[in-house]
């Protein structure tokens, strides 16, 4: 018996997932409102048209993370910046719009789009303002991310992974892999 699982962002894959699937991973772009009121509420439907209750899904998401050692600092503000720009791109997507909707940010939601479908990305970060940053990421020391994170998604996810930016550790080791691929 392999469990489904099925990804997604908006209402019908949700009441999908609620339907037929044993699990459901819901886009690291939301927020705790977003999850609250459109997430579970239609795989609550799904569930309910296949007779089915809560315990028979999964929810897990990758969270938006904004994590130092310390609770200022360039660790933490490095992070931040990197995480405000991936909010950026994921909210300029119009599938996505939803999410910036809920919150009343459907304005800065076309803003992002208008910057992207013109290759604007270097100014798209300036646009995920701080208030949108708190709702849709979790900041805080390494030591305070667990309470934070089971505070805020206890309920709504059963699993979450951290998502943090990546850096490449070895740029140059990097840049000859994809030429080897390139060359292969």
């Amino acid at each position: 018996d392999i469990p489904i699982f099925i990804a997604g962002v908006n209402r019908h894959l949700c009441r999908l997932a609620g339907e037929l699937c044993q699990g459901f991973h819901a886009h690291p772009f939301h927020s705790p409102k977003y999850l609250r009121e459109a997430v579970v509420p239609a795989i609550e439907e799904g569930l309910q048209k296949s007779g089915r209750t809560r315990s028979d899904i999964e929810i897990t998401s990758h969270i938006f993370v904004i994590a130092g050692s310390s609770s200022d600092g360039e660790e933490l503000s490095a992070m931040r910046e990197a995480i405000r720009a991936q909010i950026s791109f994921y909210a300029s997507t119009p599938s996505y719009r939803p999410v910036m909707d809920i919150h009343g940010w459907s304005e800065a939601g076309e803003q992002l789009s208008h910057l992207a479908s013109r290759g604007r990305w270097d100014e798209m970060p300036a646009q995920i303002t701080d208030e949108m940053l708190e709702e849709f990421a979790v900041s805080g020391t390494w030591e305070e991310l667990p309470a934070k994170v089971r505070a805020r998604y206890d309920g709504l996810l059963d699993r979450v992974g951290y998502y943090i930016p990546f850096a490449i550790p070895d740029e140059a080791r990097w840049r000859d892999t994809v030429r080897a691929f390139r060359g292969a």
